[in-house]
Formats: C-alpha cells, sequence, structure tokens
C-alpha cells in the first residue's frame, strides 16, 4: 500500500480537517506553490494567500487560504490557517462586491480609512476569487 500523508485544516473559527489521509497536498507558501508528498522533510513554513489544495487519488479537492503557517512534521500536514474557505462554497458575487469596496476604500481619501486593511482585505477577497474560478 502507498504512503499516505495525514491532514489537518485549522483556522481560528473551526477545524475544516481532521486527520485526513490525502496523497499529496500542494499549498501556497509565501514565496511560492509547495507541494508535499509522504517522506517530505520536516519544516515550518509561512501560508501565503492562494489555493491550497490536496490529492485522494484521482480526487482533488481545493480551499482557499489566507495567510498563516504550514507544520510539516512525520508524514503529517498541519495547516493552521487564518482564513480558509471551501471553493465550492465561495459565493462569488459576495466576493466581488468585497473587492469593489476594498478599492474603493483605498480611492477615498478620506483620512479615516485603514489603508493597510483594505490592502489587506482586497488582497483576500482577489484570492478567493481566483479560487472560485476555477471551480465554475
Amino acid at each position: 500500500m502507498a504512503k499516505k500523508l495525514i491532514l489537518n485544516l485549522i483556522t481560528p473559527e473551526k477545524q475544516l480537517i481532521s486527520n485526513l489521509e490525502v496523497d499529496m497536498v500542494i499549498l501556497p507558501a509565501l514565496l511560492g506553490e509547495m507541494g508535499v508528498l509522504p517522506g517530505h522533510a520536516k519544516m515550518i513554513v509561512q501560508l501565503g494567500m492562494g489555493s491550497l489544495r490536496y490529492k485522494q487519488g484521482e480526487k482533488e479537492q481545493e480551499f482557499a487560504a489566507l495567510g498563516g503557517f504550514v507544520e510539516i512534521l512525520n508524514d503529517t500536514v498541519n495547516v493552521f490557517a487564518e482564513s480558509a474557505g471551501l471553493a465550492d462554497e465561495m459565493d462569488e458575487e459576495a466576493e466581488a462586491q468585497k473587492i469593489k469596496r476594498a478599492k474603493e476604500s483605498l480611492t477615498n481619501k478620506d483620512a479615516d480609512i485603514d489603508f493597510e486593511l483594505a490592502e489587506i482585505e482586497l488582497k483576500q477577497a482577489i484570492a478567493r476569487m481566483k479560487v472560485k474560478k476555477r471551480h465554475i
């Protein structure tokens, strides 16, 4: 029998995946996409914003992951994401509205706007939208 990975995906709100056996994990590391197979070296990786996928045989599941970190240890991949959502469950219209609002905030000259927060919200909404569009 082929060796498997154990995947856990945890956000501050809830645990989305618990002890799931998978063949491969592809994650959005801060410096680029990274694949994890059984036997991978032990490491901790900073999670960027983008597509987090896992494969079980021919089946592939995809989440939008938005920051955090990943621990790879003894064929276990623990993903501690600031936020994550299943691509199939995302509302495309809601994400488009978030992008619109964030762009408006960034172009507004009002001093009360938190530009750093608006920029982060824009990047997160764009990352979620990219993942969602792959599933349309």
